[in-house]
């Protein structure tokens, strides 16, 4: 009991302040500079906070659309944004200097660094499918147009041989190339059969020590998964009581991780065991409208950042 009080938040500690002008699609906590997040805007920003000092905004980066995800890169001070205005920028946080840009045929949608080499990243977009780069080149390593739908979410295997992938692509009974695993160096499809449900899935999360990974469904559950081939689906454990409804709603580990937390089509914010499966704690009305993200504080305890469609940016310990 005591550690489900230490890593599970509480209630509202801190409201940031100068709030998005638009929905919020993602939030992110810098790993190393430990009091600072950024969050990514359907307004077109990206805003630095600098959550337990000024408790303010320190610098906005723009796009010219609608920015869909952030990365940080842990072993500099720069940040990758992607959206709606086709291209990825890497940009010097402390200066606010854009050191690199990378175009894209279509709208980008998401983005993961590489597990082992931090030049490397992935984008996901709209309709042309993965990409994978090379920031010492500024160059496309490769790419894949074989894709079905809109890439929703990645995710790279720990070994970062394998990406995975979620999208909204489900054609009449079946969503059977909705999740799929591909090999990194040709960026073919390794696996398409994952998920058999009629729904598709907005977000992937791989679990850091065990061997699984977890697909938010639009069937209003998280659905667990095995990470090694055949990546079966666990038919007997998933996490439910939250509502997706179509909404482009994320969930995350803690950084044990023995628990996870999702956001809500309602504005709540759901915690869960990841033992028993069950909700441990439920705040309603988070926000007003759609919760769409919410991630742990990788070091302090208890310390959760959320965010929504009512354009918040919201602290919870």
């Amino acid at each position: 009991m005591r550690k489900l009080i230490e890593r599970v938040p509480k209630r509202k500690v801190i409201s940031l302040a100068t709030k998005h002008v638009n929905g919020v699609n993602s939030v992110l906590w810098c790993g190393s500079f430990g009091q600072v997040l950024a969050s990514a805007s359907m307004d077109g920003t990206v805003r630095i906070w600098d959550v337990f000092r000024s408790k303010r905004c320190v610098r906005v980066l723009h796009h010219d659309g609608a920015v869909k995800d952030i990365q940080w890169n842990n072993n500099r001070n720069d940040i990758l944004s992607g959206g709606y205005d086709k291209l990825v920028k890497l940009t010097d946080i402390e200066t606010g200097t854009v050191i690199q840009t990378f175009p894209h045929s279509q709208m980008v949608t998401s983005l993961r660094y590489h597990p082992l080499q931090s030049n490397i990243f992935i984008s996901g977009m709209i309709k042309d499918g993965i990409q994978s780069w090379d920031i010492r080149t500024n160059k496309s390593i490769k790419e894949s147009k074989k894709f079905w739908g809109s890439v929703n979410d990645l995710e790279f295997f720990p070994d970062g041989n394998n990406i995975l992938t979620c999208s909204d692509y489900v054609v009449r009974n079946a969503a059977d190339k909705n999740i799929v695993v591909w090999d990194l160096n040709s960026l073919t499809a390794i696996s398409n059969q994952i998920y058999q449900e009629a729904f598709s899935c907005t977000a992937l999360r791989i679990h850091p020590f065990k061997n699984h990974f977890i697909a938010q469904s639009n069937a209003n559950y998280i659905a667990i998964f095995g990470i090694n081939k055949p990546w079966k689906l666990d038919k007997r454990k998933r996490f439910e009581g939250h509502l997706v409804n179509g909404h482009p709603i994320r969930c995350n580990f803690s950084p044990e991780p023995d628990y996870i937390v999702s956001g809500d089509s309602n504005g709540g914010l759901y915690f869960y065991e990841w033992s028993s499966s069950k909700i441990i704690k439920k705040i309603e009305n988070a926000h007003q409208g759609i919760c769409t993200d919410a991630c742990w504080h990788p070091v302090l305890n208890g310390i959760v950042a959320s965010c929504g469609w009512d354009g918040d940016v919201l602290i919870w310990g």
